[in-house]
C-alpha cells in the first residue's frame, strides 16, 4: 500500500471516529486522470460533447476515425472524475475509450473488452480494484450492481428530491448495497435492515417494527411512498418485512425527518428502495441457497436488449422460497416475480414500465401475539424455550399483491429534466386465520377470521435542472403529488374461548388450540370495517452556490391529508382527520472545508396525522416539531469509501406514548400526547473500501430521548460488517467476512415489575469461493455464537418478549453467465 493511500486510509478512519483533526490534513494528490473536476456539458451531439469534455478535462480526445454523425449524448453536470464523466457522455452511444497518458481513445463498445480496454457497464481502468467507482450500465446514475462496493458512489434524491452525492447531501444516509445483500446472505427487507447501521429492528412476534433515531421509518419504493400504517398492524408487517429482495439494486435510509419529500411522514426517517433497472447488454444468474430449519431458496435474473439497437431493453427476476421457521410448526412459502422494461422513445425521452407479483403462504402464524413473562400482578410466568409458538398449526394466510408502475422522463437540452410516475397496488388477504395464546395465561385464547382488501394508487411529477444566477449554477426541483390508499377488513367477533370452555398448559403452546368448527363459525359475528386515506402535495427545493465550497439547501412543501375509518362493530375505529395546507420548510447548509470534505447542517419541521387513540378511544392530535442536525462528511479514494459524523437534536409536541393501558372497553393500546418530546444523539458512520479487496460498513449511534417508554429502544447500537476478496496468489477467488451487532439494554415495565433484556452481541460470518468463472459458492453463519436474547419486548399491561433467532446456517451457489 502507498503512503497515498495509507494517509486516505487514516483520515477516513479517524473522521468517522469523530477526530477533527484529518479534516484539515489534504489528501494525496491523485493521478491527473483520477482527479475530480467540475463538468458542465449539456445535452447535444456526441461530437460537440466530446470537444467540451476535452477543454474541460485538459485530457486529448480522439474518434480514431470513428462514426460519430447523428449520434447523441446525454451531457454531464457535476463535480466527479474525468472518466466518470467521459463514461456519462457515452452512454447508450456505442462506444467504450481507450487511455493512454493524457490521450483518450474512442472505439466501438465490444462484446467483450480485452485487456487494458475500458468498458461501459460497469466500466473499470485496469489496475482499480474491483470495488472501484461503479459507472453504471442501466438507466439509474447511482446503481450499485456490480460495483463490488459497499458504498454507493451515485446521488441520491431520497432525502430533498435534488440529485446529490452522499457527501453533499445535509444529512445521514446510509446505503446497503447488492454487493452487501449478496455476500451476506440478506434475502428480505428486515434482514436487509437488522446489518444497516443506526437501524433498530424490533420484533413482535410476527410483526416487525423499523425505526432509527426512536422513532418508526417511512417506506418508499423508487421513491414513492407506500403505506407502512394500515389499520391492522400483522398486515403492515406481512406486507413489507419478509419482502424478497431479489428485484432491489440498493436500499437507502435517510436518517431524521424527510418532511420535504414525505410532509406526514414518522420523523425517525425514511427507507427506499431503489429496484434493478434493465441493462444495455445481456447478463443474467441463477442461484440456490439451502439452510437451517429446511430453509430452500432459488432466484433467477435475466437482462439484455429486446432488439438490435438496444432502445429497448427489459429485465425480468424471480425468486422462490419454502422455510420453516425455528418455532414449532411455523412455516412460510414465497414467490416474487419482477420485470421491467426501458424503452428510448427518443435519445432524450425515456420510458420505464414494470409489475411486481408477491405470493406469500404462512402457517403457525403468531400474528403480534408475543410470549407472556409477566402478568399485570407481577406473577413470573416463566421462560419458554426458543422454540415456542403461541400460534395455533392452522393459523396462517395467503396473500398475493400486484403492483404496476411506470415513468416517462425526458432530458431538455438546458440540462433540465421532467419526469412523470405512477402506480397502483393491489393487495388481497383472504381469509386470514388467526389462533393464539391469549393475554390471561391459562384462562383464554383467541380466533381471529379476516379477509383483507387494499388499493394502493399514486401519481407525481416534477421538474429538475440547472440554472444560472449571479455568476453561480444552481439546482431546483418543483414537483407535485397525490396518492390514495383504500383498504377493507371483514373480522370475526366474539370467537373466543373461555376457560371454563377449554383448558390448557400454557408451556404446550398454540398446537392446543383447537380448530373452530362450521357450527361455531356460522354462529359468529363479523364486522366490517373500512379506511380510506388520500394525500396530496406541492413542493420545491432548490440547492443554491454562494460561493464554490458553500452551498445553502432551502425548501418548502404544502401538503393535505384526508383519512377516514368506520368499522360496524368498534366506535373507536370511527373517527376522521383532515389536515389542509401543511408547510413543511427545509433548510440547509454545506461548507467544503477540502475537496473531499464538507462540513454541513440542517433543519425540518414535522408533521404526523396520527391515529393512536387515548383511553377513552379519542383520536391523539398531530404531532408537530422540528428537527434540527450538523456534522461532517467524507469522501475518499475517488468516492470509493464514505464517512460520517452527526449529530441530531429533535422537539416534537403531541408524541405518543404508550400508557400501558387499554381503550375503555376494548383491548387496544392506549396512548398520551406528549408535549415537548426530546430525542437527541449522534451517529458515527462509515462504508466502502478501506483497501483494495477490504469493504467494510459500520456505524456506531447514541439515541437519548425524554420519553418515559423510550427504553423499548436500545440508547446505544454498533454495527460493522466486512469482508476481503482475494484476487490474486494461491488463494484467489477465495471472500472471508464476517459481522457484529451490539446494542444495550432494552425494557418494558408495567406497575409491578420490569421485564429487561440485557445489553448484548451477535456475530455473523461469511465465505465465499469463485470456482470459476462464472461460478460462486458461499456459506453464511448468523448468530455464530448462538447468543439467546429477545428481539423485542411488549407490554400490553402483562409483559410479553419474542426470541431473537438462534444460530443458523446457509450455504449458496451462484452462476452467471454473459
Amino acid at each position: 500500500m502507498g503512503a497515498g493511500r495509507a494517509r486516505q486510509t487514516m483520515s477516513a478512519i479517524l473522521l468517522a471516529s469523530a477526530a477533527i483533526g484529518p479534516m484539515m490534513i489534504a489528501p494525496a494528490v491523485q493521478a491527473q486522470d483520477m482527479a475530480a473536476r467540475r463538468f458542465d456539458i449539456p445535452a447535444q451531439s456526441l461530437a460537440d460533447a466530446l470537444v467540451s469534455f476535452g477543454i474541460q478535462s485538459g485530457l486529448q480526445v480522439t474518434a480514431n476515425g470513428a462514426p460519430l454523425r447523428g449520434i447523441q449524448s446525454k451531457g454531464v453536470r457535476g463535480t466527479m472524475a474525468p472518466m466518470r464523466a467521459l463514461s456519462s457522455l457515452l452512454q447508450g452511444t456505442g462506444f467504450t475509450f481507450r487511455i493512454n497518458g493524457d490521450v483518450v481513445t474512442l472505439e466501438p463498445a465490444p462484446k467483450a473488452a480485452g485487456d487494458g480496454a475500458i468498458r461501459l457497464g460497469p466500466v473499470r481502468v485496469a489496475g482499480q480494484s474491483a470495488a472501484s467507482a461503479n459507472y453504471s450500465p442501466t438507466s439509474d446514475p447511482a446503481a450499485t450492481e456490480g460495483s463490488g462496493s459497499y458504498t454507493a458512489s451515485g446521488p441520491s434524491v431520497t432525502a430533498t428530491g435534488l440529485s446529490m452525492s452522499l457527501r453533499e447531501t445535509p444529512q445521514s444516509v446510509t446505503v446497503v448495497t447488492r454487493q452487501k445483500m449478496d455476500d451476506f446472505g440478506l434475502e428480505t427487507l428486515a434482514d436487509v435492515l437488522e446489518q444497516a447501521p443506526g437501524v433498530t429492528v424490533s420484533r413482535q412476534a410476527n410483526a416487525i417494527d423499523f425505526g432509527s433515531r426512536g422513532n418508526a421509518l417511512n417506506l418508499r419504493i423508487d421513491g414513492n411512498r407506500h403505506y407502512t400504517s394500515a389499520p391492522w398492524y400483522f398486515l403492515t408487517s406481512s406486507m413489507y418485512s419478509l419482502d424478497d429482495m431479489a428485484d432491489i439494486d440498493r436500499v437507502e435510509i435517510v436518517k431524521g425527518s424527510t418532511g420535504l419529500t414525505d410532509g406526514d411522514g414518522y420523523y425517525g426517517g425514511t427507507i427506499n428502495l431503489i429496484r434493478k433497472r434493465p441493462t444495455p447488454e445481456f447478463q443474467a444468474s441463477l442461484s440456490g441457497t439451502a439452510g437451517s430449519w429446511n430453509s430452500y431458496r432459488a432466484d433467477a435474473d435475466i437482462s439484455g436488449p429486446v432488439n438490435a439497437s438496444g432502445t429497448i431493453r427489459a429485465r425480468g427476476v424471480a425468486a422462490w422460497r419454502d422455510a420453516d421457521t425455528f418455532r414449532d410448526h411455523e412455516s412460510e412459502k414465497n414467490i416474487m416475480l419482477y420485470g421491467t422494461v426501458d424503452v428510448d422513445l427518443t435519445p432524450d425521452t425515456l420510458l420505464n414500465l414494470g409489475v411486481n407479483y408477491k405470493h406469500r403462504v404462512q402457517r403457525g402464524y403468531g400474528a403480534t401475539r408475543p410470549i407472556m413473562a409477566y402478568n399485570g400482578a407481577g406473577d413470573f410466568i416463566g421462560l419458554q424455550p426458543r422454540s415456542f409458538n403461541p400460534g395455533a398449526p392452522w393459523a396462517g394466510y395467503k396473500q398475493d399483491a400486484l403492483n404496476l408502475f411506470g415513468s416517462l422522463e425526458h432530458q431538455f437540452a438546458n440540462g433540465w429534466t421532467a419526469k412523470l410516475q405512477f402506480g397502483r397496488e393491489r393487495i388481497e388477504t383472504p381469509e386470514m386465520r388467526i389462533g393464539v395464546l391469549g393475554n390471561d395465561h391459562g384462562a383464554t385464547l383467541r380466533l381471529y377470521f379476516e379477509d383483507i382488501w387494499q388499493r394502493n394508487e399514486f401519481v407525481s411529477a416534477k421538474f429538475r435542472g440547472p440554472f444560472d444566477l449571479l455568476g453561480q449554477t444552481h439546482e431546483l426541483v418543483i414537483g407535485a403529488g397525490a396518492s390514495s390508499s383504500r383498504t377493507r377488513n371483514r373480522q370475526s367477533i366474539g370467537l373466543h374461548l373461555s376457560g371454563d370452555q377449554f383448558t390448557y398448559d400454557y408451556a404446550t403452546g398454540g398446537a392446543v388450540i383447537p380448530r373452530p368448527t362450521a357450527d361455531e363459525l356460522a354462529a359468529a359475528d363479523f364486522s366490517s370495517d373500512r379506511w380510506f386515506t388520500k394525500r396530496h402535495h406541492v413542493y420545491a427545493a432548490g440547492r443554491f452556490t454562494i460561493a464554490d465550497p458553500l452551498h445553502v439547501i432551502a425548501g418548502i412543501r404544502v401538503s393535505s391529508f384526508d383519512q377516514r375509518n368506520h368499522s360496524d362493530a368498534y366506535d373507536f375505529y370511527n373517527y376522521s382527520l383532515r389536515e389542509r395546507g401543511v408547510v413543511t420548510l427545509y433548510g440547509g447548509i454545506t461548507l467544503d472545508v477540502l475537496r473531499n470534505v464538507t462540513l454541513y447542517g440542517s433543519y425540518a419541521r414535522i408533521f404526523q396525522a396520527q391515529n393512536s387513540l387515548d383511553v377513552n378511544g379519542n383520536t391523539l392530535p398531530p404531532l408537530r416539531g422540528i428537527t434540527y442536525e450538523a456534522g461532517a462528511k467524507g469522501e475518499f479514494f475517488d468516492k470509493r469509501l464514505n464517512a460520517s459524523l452527526s449529530y441530531f437534536w429533535m422537539k416534537a409536541d403531541n408524541e405518543a406514548e404508550a400508557t400501558g393501558e387499554y381503550v375503555l372497553d376494548t383491548d387496544q393500546a392506549a396512548y398520551r400526547p406528549v408535549m415537548g418530546a426530546t430525542r437527541r444523539g449522534f451517529e458515527v458512520e462509515i462504508s466502502g473500501e478501506l483497501l483494495p479487496g477490504w469493504q467494510a460498513q459500520g456505524g456506531f449511534t447514541l439515541n437519548d430521548s425524554s420519553l418515559g417508554n423510550a427504553s423499548r429502544n436500545p440508547k446505544h447500537q454498533f454495527k460493522l460488517t466486512s469482508s476481503y476478496h482475494v484476487s490474486e496468489g494461491r488463494f484467489a477467488g477465495l471472500s472471508l467476512g464476517g459481522g457484529v451487532r451490539w446494542q444495550s439494554a432494552i425494557s418494558v415495565s408495567n406497575t409491578a415489575v420490569r421485564l429487561r433484556q440485557d445489553a448484548y452481541w451477535l456475530v455473523d460470518m461469511m465465505a465465499g469461493y469463485q470456482v470459476s468463472e462464472g461460478v460462486t459458492v458461499g456459506l453464511n453463519i448468523d448468530n455464530l455464537l448462538d447468543k439467546r436474547y429477545f428481539s423485542g419486548v411488549t407490554n400490553f399491561t402483562d409483559l410479553f418478549y419474542t426470541w431473537g433467532q438462534p444460530r443458523s446456517f446457509k450455504a449458496s451457489i451462484r452462476y452467471r453467465f454473459r
